[in-house]
């Protein structure tokens, strides 16, 4: 449902509705509706939406490609943010590939391939918008992010822009201080490397195969938790004989014991509750704590209309990619 634009945002390139749902919107198709959802154009567009948001203490979800994210059955109790129009381009100059927040990997990749430019091959197949790789240090199959960032445009969640190079944002393993900090990716520059295009195509080709022998087809967020220091989660999860558990609709997969699917009418209740399991599991075997990777979002309070400046909110939240 469309709502009016608050004077704040009048004369911006954004679209506001009311009551959206998010399941279709996440790749683990669950999720109740947010009370408002925000399609943003442009980087002017994008910093009004933060600054009204800020200053009415309502919460906050940049909602990439919905692959990292639980959204409680009840729904998000704020504004999720979409980045659509201009902050979807993706353009090659030379060896350097800029591309908006918004844009998916998958747009990058295949740009990058067009152009004869090497180097996200790795992150291909991740369901990730560019932004919400930058956000995590998205990375797989040996490639990370910040292995090609150049730089990055960020707003504030006050509303405030600023250009910064790579090196000024402090990043690690599927972490970056943008986690802390809550600054969102509006744009940003690769430099990649040429190769021959056939080369390249062939590297697709042989990403897109492992991650087809590797991640079950049914609905999922992908990994759930991180993996610890000199292990890998889903080789502690497989060892607990995890394989197949279920909580109502969530499964771990018998595919990859990292991963839970939604194997039909999944809740997010199910879900949380698998994961407990998991990391109670792992952690009386081996004496290790689960991060997760996921964003897991708080429930969306009952009975209340669209948020409104000058209400009351928690922090606001980032979904990653």
């Amino acid at each position: 449902m469309s709502v009016a634009v608050p004077p704040a945002l009048e004369g911006l390139r954004l679209r506001l509705r009311a009551d959206v749902p998010l399941a279709t919107r996440t790749t683990l198709r669950i999720g109740g509706p947010a009370r408002l959802l925000a399609e943003v154009d442009d980087v002017a567009a994008l910093a009004g939406v933060l600054r009204w948001a800020a200053r009415g203490g309502t919460p906050l979800l940049m909602l990439g490609k919905g692959s990292n994210l639980l959204v409680a059955d009840e729904g998000w109790d704020g504004i999720a943010v979409v980045l659509a129009g201009k902050l979807l381009a993706v353009a090659v100059e030379g060896e350097t590939l800029r591309a908006g927040g918004g844009a998916s990997l998958a747009a990058l990749s295949a740009a990058a391939r067009d152009a004869g430019l090497s180097g996200l091959e790795g992150l291909s197949g991740i369901p990730s918008t560019f932004g919400g790789a930058v956000r995590i240090n998205a990375g797989s199959y040996g490639s990370e992010v910040f292995d090609h960032l150049v730089e990055a445009t960020l707003v504030t969640r006050g509303g405030k822009v600023r250009t910064v190079p790579a090196g000024a944002i402090a990043h690690g393993y599927r972490w970056t201080a943008l986690v802390e900090s809550g600054e969102v990716v509006a744009a940003g520059s690769l430099s990649l490397a040429r190769r021959p295009r056939e080369e390249i195509v062939a590297r697709l080709a042989e990403v897109r195969e492992k991650r087809r022998m590797a991640l079950p087809v049914e609905p999922n967020a992908g990994s759930i938790f991180k993996n610890p220091p000199g292990d890998f989660a889903g080789r502690l999860l497989e060892a607990c004989g995890l394989k197949g558990t279920r909580e109502g609709g969530a499964e771990v997969s018998p595919r990859h014991a990292n991963v839970i699917v939604n194997a039909g009418g999944a809740t997010a209740a199910d879900v949380r509750r698998l994961m407990a399991r998991m990391q109670a599991a792992v952690r009386e075997r081996f004496g290790i704590s689960l991060e997760p990777e996921i964003v897991v979002l708080p429930a969306r309070a009952p009975g209340a209309g669209p948020p409104r400046p000058g209400s009351s909110g928690t922090t606001g939240a980032g979904s990653g990619p």
